[in-house]
């Protein structure tokens, strides 16, 4: 269930449509990349035990719902931009695992073909900004594309992902004054995972939800169960035809929990343990994977079958990913300088 705040009202949102009125071949595909995405993290977190990735590793375990059902509510040429927790916007788009994984490792093959951090690997062929290392630098950057694609007479709508951590930063409020008062067509999502880094969540906010701060913005706030992941849809869609409609942007909080480390190197011993034990029972891929087997949109087999051909997947990325070259130090200054 999902509430929705605005500057003027608060209300219930009605109930969701029963799955027999949803399109079965989408949920099938939900589940599919949220699976993938699940599959390949855990891939790349025994590739960076194994010593296979340069530096750290940032996962999204627990964050499947948020990225894959936010990047299933916008078409394929709208704009996103997606954050370090968000494979799964990624891969929904159109990027390959090996080239995340090649990203990691600084391969040549990496979007960025090695000549940027193991965290950027956007694609603005596919429309997806690449994560910035600041974070949220990549709102300023939606609420600019949302502003280009309504100057262009565009009909695109920017999508963009922050944590809970970021909404004290000033380029966060800048974009959402700027979107708001200049109707942008932005949907911002905020990953409540509980923690800023090490930080809880007390410490960084008095606001009883980060939903309830869009009133101060003049645009609707929707909070949501981010391990839900046809609620996140369902407030992404409805967020995504407003936009569409001319009448600004909103703001969607999906609550989750990061049950891994800010990075693979942090053992998150400062989290309460008491959190870890409830949300290791709210596993968003074996939640939705229930509900579909419930609803007969999936059945035991399937299930399996789906979670083994993405194990497959994601071992196959890695072999492609190990055995691509290294960049040619010669070609250092290719795409760098304009000619």
């Amino acid at each position: 269930m999902a509430t929705r705040s605005t500057g003027t009202r608060s209300r219930r949102k009605a109930a969701p449509p029963p799955l027999t009125e949803r399109d079965p071949e989408l949920l099938r595909r939900i589940h599919r990349f949220m699976v993938l995405t699940r599959a390949v993290e855990d891939r790349m977190v025994a590739m960076y035990k194994g010593g296979d990735l340069l530096g750290s590793l940032y996962t999204g375990h627990w964050h499947e719902a948020i990225s894959v059902g936010a990047a299933s509510a916008v078409r394929a040429d709208d704009y996103m931009a997606p954050l370090h927790r968000n494979l799964g916007a990624h891969l929904w788009r159109g990027m390959e695992p090996w080239q995340v994984m090649a990203s990691f490792m600084g391969k040549a093959t990496s979007p960025t073909g090695g000549r940027d951090g193991t965290l950027h690997y956007g694609r603005l062929d596919l429309g997806h900004y690449n994560p910035p290392s600041h974070i949220p630098a990549n709102f300023p950057v939606a609420t600019g594309m949302a502003f280009a694609a309504r100057y262009r007479g565009e009909d695109k709508v920017a999508l963009a992902f922050c944590g809970d951590g970021s909404t004290s930063r000033a380029d966060f409020h800048e974009s959402l004054t700027l979107a708001s008062v200049q109707k942008l067509p932005n949907v911002f999502v905020i990953e409540n995972n509980q923690y800023a880094y090490s930080t809880p969540l007390k410490l960084t906010s008095a606001s009883e939800t980060f939903a309830a701060k869009a009133v101060a913005y003049g645009m609707p706030g929707v909070k949501v169960d981010g391990t839900d992941v046809l609620a996140v849809h369902d407030a992404v869609a409805e967020a995504v035809a407003r936009a569409r409609e001319g009448a600004g942007p909103t703001l969607v909080e999906a609550v989750t929990m990061r049950m891994h480390g800010h990075a693979e190197h942090d053992p998150a011993d400062y989290v309460v343990q008491d959190l870890f034990e409830e949300y290791a029972k709210k596993d968003p891929v074996e939640l939705f994977e229930n509900v579909l087997i419930a609803g007969g949109v999936l059945d035991d087999t399937g299930a399996k079958q789906v979670r083994e051909d993405a194990r497959q997947h994601a071992i196959a990325a890695r072999r492609k990913a190990l055995a691509d070259p290294m960049p040619d130090p010669s070609d250092i200054e290719d795409g760098v300088y304009a000619d």
